[in-house]
């Protein structure tokens, strides 16, 4: 019967304390489930709110060095946009010089120029994006461990 009433005290205590301990609403769980900013495909999810690249900026306030990255992120891929649009400006230049009927060796050798900017200008556009997409992920990295763990 002793054993039974301290095996009744103790079920009663370990509530008590598991109740006392329990997440509220302000908990790291909360914040971590509804405020931070995650990928999901081209946009980019903050609870259940969907955000696109130009609405992130407002998300930084927190974060002076998640806001560098991000402003780093953008600028490349502002870059990575020209050097594609170039590139495909040279693709269709290309295809206009190609188009004509009579190609001499000065027209052969300007389409193959244009061929060879339009690859050069692929390839830049191309790293300046994966430049772009690291620094975003840093930038969110950054803002999120902000968030979570802010710095006392």
């Amino acid at each position: 019967m002793l054993k039974m009433k301290k095996l009744i005290i103790l079920c009663v205590l370990l509530f008590a304390v598991a109740i006392i301990h329990a997440q509220n609403t302000d908990s790291l769980k909360y914040k971590y489930t509804n405020q931070t900013i995650y990928r999901y495909g081209g946009s980019f999810m903050k609870g259940t709110e969907r955000l696109v690249f130009p609405a992130l900026q407002s998300e930084f306030s927190m974060s002076e060095l998640g806001l560098a990255f991000y402003t780093k992120a953008k600028k490349y891929r502002t870059t990575s946009i020209v050097l594609r649009t170039i590139a495909l400006a040279a693709s269709l230049s290309a295809l206009a010089v190609i188009s004509n009927n009579n190609l001499t060796n000065n027209r052969r050798n300007l389409a193959y120029g244009l061929l060879g900017g339009q690859l050069v200008f692929s390839i830049a556009a191309g790293r300046y994006g994966i430049l772009s997409t690291q620094n975003l992920d840093k930038a969110l990295w950054q803002r999120n461990k902000d968030l979570l763990f802010p710095a006392r």
